[in-house]
């Protein structure tokens, strides 16, 4: 790997975290001055935050012709959220001694989690780079904000005009650098591809995954630290949710093909629906009796996350 290769992936990863964490703080205060609920809130403008750089990475992959590295990476994200960033989250608690609980509320989005996995693994079977598989997930997600936007409590909060035109100009310049970020990572992956010569899946199932998913690991251990960890469980589930009905839409809406091999993905899809089902019971049992995290849950949630990655490589 060349230097330059390195520098390409190590910048992109550290200007992701940061432009990341800027882009989820200033979409909340706009968000909060149109009057949206912290329930919508989260589900929407904190799950997209943590979902832009899948979006832009998967973009700009499929503009380079390689359609197959978004399905990892889309895959490779959904996986990674739930067996490392939440399997990492509750070493934290377990080790702080602390309960896991989350919010009534993340029933629903539970339900929507489970549902459009569900779909995305259908679509991934018929075949994801068809311009019709992507026209369904587009209008799955739109059912899903229609049904988030039904949700909302919110009212709208009074913000001084100086600093509504500040904020708008800091919103625009964080999707700025994450746009930016997302090409750094794309052209560092690529480069990893054509040197080692290593399949588009791995790449985008490790690089651009793991990559991508770091703002939501720096996000996660950020809020399970202050002790809110309902709203870990709650970006977690907006993300995967994000990554699944947008992310994937995005070769067949660019890059329209009627070709896909899925038998190499039925390993992987078997185990998303696996932690996905296993992350679903654990966080609604949570909901109902709140209880000191288990360590024996992050360990299975890691260990799958390894069992991922070998299949991924396979």
């Amino acid at each position: 790997m060349s230097t330059l290769t390195f520098i390409f992936i190590i910048s992109g990863i550290v200007l992701i975290i940061l432009s990341a964490q800027k882009l989820e703080k200033y979409s909340v205060l706009t968000a909060s001055k149109y009057g949206m609920s912290p329930f919508l809130i989260g589900s929407t403008v904190i799950a997209f935050g943590t979902s832009a750089p899948e979006m832009f990475t998967s973009l700009f992959a499929t503009i380079d012709g390689k359609a197959l590295m978004v399905v990892g990476n889309v895959v490779g994200s959904n996986v990674a959220n739930i067996a490392l960033v939440f399997g990492l989250t509750l070493g934290v608690l377990f080790f702080k001694k602390e309960n896991f609980t989350s919010g009534p509320e993340t029933s629903l989005n539970l339900i929507i989690l489970i549902i459009s996995t569900f779909i995305v693994c259908g679509v991934m079977v018929v075949n994801p780079f068809s311009i019709y598989s992507s026209l369904f997930l587009l209008l799955s997600l739109i059912v899903v904000i229609l049904i988030w936007y039904k949700k909302n409590t919110g009212v709208p909060v009074e913000i001084d005009e100086t600093k509504e035109n500040f904020l708008l100009t800091k919103l625009f310049l964080s999707i700025a650098s994450l746009v930016l970020a997302a090409w750094l990572i794309t052209k560092g992956a690529l480069n990893v591809l054509d040197s080692f010569g290593i399949n588009e899946l791995f790449v985008g199932y490790t690089v651009l995954a793991i990559g991508t998913s770091l703002p939501e690991i720096a996000a996660s251990l950020a809020l399970a630290l202050k002790g809110r960890y309902s709203a870990v469980a709650g970006t977690l589930i907006g993300s995967n949710i994000l990554n699944g009905l947008f992310v994937l839409a995005i070769p067949g809406l660019f890059r329209s093909s009627s070709s896909f091999d899925y038998i190499q993905w039925i390993p992987l899809q078997i185990l998303l629906i696996i932690v996905t089902i296993f992350f679903s019971i654990y966080v609604f049992i949570r909901i109902k009796k709140p209880k000191r995290a288990s360590l024996m849950v992050s360990f299975f949630f890691f260990i799958s996350y390894l069992v991922s990655l070998s299949l991924a490589y396979n």
